[in-house]
């Protein structure tokens, strides 16, 4: 089954825009008369009747909606620095939709290499990720922040807050890193923020005012992973303790 987007189609929309019109009727040949399965990115799927197989605007009716469709049991922010090569950055983002996550934060610590971001190529990528692996709902890209604007904003959020960085945490107010599965496993609240830092890692005035804040750091195992593998491997993490 294939997925179509429409951004309008919740609120009465039942039109495909250029690109999607297109890709229906030109590419996969569907025609007037044909059932085909639209989401709204906000978690609906939607059955619907081809009424004009318009290549550049193609018209439907919808038949049937179904809610709650291609859901996971939890609300996952990943907050995540852009690494210098912002392709690595987008295949995290198309990577996490596949698997499960609600929104992207990009940010800029005290060592980030990138200190520039524009979203328009990730959010393609990412509707594009969340049809292909048949999700009704399309994540959030947010505004980049700085990290201390991130933690400033977060201050009162009642999920759980994890961070994941390099330091030897022993040197830092004794703090104690745990398994991130660990983490994970004891959740009180299905509404989790992870954050991943740059090249050069959080700062140490970072990591200390997060946890100061309430965060908890956790570990991602023995390997130093690259900026996407680390975001990716704790986007996975609580995929697989929650299905």
């Amino acid at each position: 089954m294939e997925l179509f987007y429409s951004k309008d189609i919740a609120s009465g929309g039942t039109s495909l825009d250029a690109d999607e019109s297109g890709h229906c009727v030109k590419v996969l040949r569907h025609k007037c008369g044909d059932i085909i399965h639209i989401v709204d990115g906000q978690g609906t799927l939607y059955k619907c009747e081809i009424i004009d197989d318009n290549p550049k605007k193609l018209i439907f009716t919808v038949l049937e909606t179904i809610n709650n469709y291609g859901t996971h049991p939890y609300h996952l922010c990943m907050a995540v620095a852009p690494p210098k090569n912002i392709d690595r950055f987008e295949w995290f983002a198309e990577k996490a939709t596949e698997i499960g996550v609600d929104e992207i934060t990009p940010l800029f610590g005290d060592y980030s290499e990138r200190k520039v971001f524009k979203g328009e190529r990730v959010e393609r990528l990412m509707i594009s990720a969340a049809k292909q692996s048949h999700k009704g709902t399309i994540p959030i890209l947010n505004e980049a922040v700085t990290v201390r604007d991130f933690l400033l904003k977060q201050k009162d959020y009642q999920g759980t807050r994890l961070i994941c960085y390099c330091d030897e945490v022993n040197t830092i107010d004794e703090a104690t890193k745990i398994p991130v599965t660990e983490a994970l496993g004891t959740l009180g609240s299905k509404d989790v923020i992870i954050m991943v830092g740059p090249e050069g890692d959080f700062s140490r005035s970072e990591i200390e005012l997060a946890l100061k804040s309430g965060w908890q750091c956790v570990s991602l195992g023995e390997s130093r992973l690259r900026i996407e593998t680390a975001a990716l491997v704790a986007v996975s993490s609580i995929y697989l303790t929650s299905i």
